[in-house]
């Protein structure tokens, strides 16, 4: 997730490094300690706000343009176990550029799980699902947002 600094616009990115600050990738905002402070305004972190992201979701049923067919969500279901993968072939894997984390989410848009993915990381997870009739598997990607693909279990 992101937040931004409503008085400079700077934005913390939970999958990123904040080397000068000392935070860890995938520190959680709400992790963070109470005396943290915007690394370029010097505001309190009570001023930050949570950036919304739009979900964009793929279908099957049309042709996918080069975007859409980097982040396309491929799942295999095994009994209570989901094999998600992003197309890996297509999807570049950079430092800079690529698949930072894969979420699962109930059916009420709860989130159930997330797995953060480093560089150096093939872009498959897998989830326990046995407590999922209809779930949600969103992808971020660090420089084309949110991807979505729900699920219906019969």
């Amino acid at each position: 997730m992101k937040y931004l600094c409503t008085n400079c616009n700077y934005i913390y990115d939970e999958s990123l490094w904040e080397n000068d600050e000392g935070i860890e990738p995938w520190t959680r905002f709400d992790e963070l300690w109470d005396y943290y402070v915007c690394p370029v305004c010097g505001e309190c972190a009570d001023i930050f706000q949570e950036i919304k992201e739009e979900v964009n979701y793929i279908e099957h049923n049309h042709t996918l343009d080069f975007v859409e067919s980097e982040h396309f969500i491929e799942t295999e279901i095994d009994g209570d176990n989901l094999r998600v993968t992003i197309w890996k072939e297509i999807h570049p894997f950079w430092e800079d550029h690529r698949i930072t984390e894969v979420s699962l989410y109930d059916e009420y848009w709860d989130l159930v799980e997330s797995q953060f993915l480093q560089a150096w990381e093939e872009p498959e997870v897998e989830f326990n699902i046995s407590d999922l009739d209809d779930f949600e598997i969103r992808v971020r990607c660090s420089q084309h947002w949110l991807w979505g693909r729900k699920i219906v279990r019969l």
